[in-house]
């Protein structure tokens, strides 16, 4: 996980679609993780990864949510811009 998301959110409207598009990178990967350890799982060789499916998930609902605040903050710097 990149620095960034343990530092303040930016306030340039560039900055904040630059970090969304690296959340988004984050998010396919979380996905993709998260379908190749449930195509692994083999319930008759009792094979399973929950805990790891569990980290991903979590891991990727933290980037939603990042990626959410920063969605937000752009929105009100356009609102901003325009004089409201």
């Amino acid at each position: 996980m990149q620095k960034f998301l343990n530092q303040s959110i930016p306030m340039t409207i560039s900055e904040l679609e630059e970090e969304i598009k690296q959340i988004d990178e984050w998010r396919e990967l979380c996905s993709r993780l998260i379908k190749d350890f449930m195509a692994k799982e083999d319930m008759q060789k009792k094979i399973f990864y929950a805990k790891e499916i569990h980290e991903l998930t979590q891991q990727r609902n933290m980037l939603e949510t990042h990626r959410e605040f920063r969605r937000v903050r752009i929105s009100r710097l356009k609102l901003e811009e325009q004089g409201f």
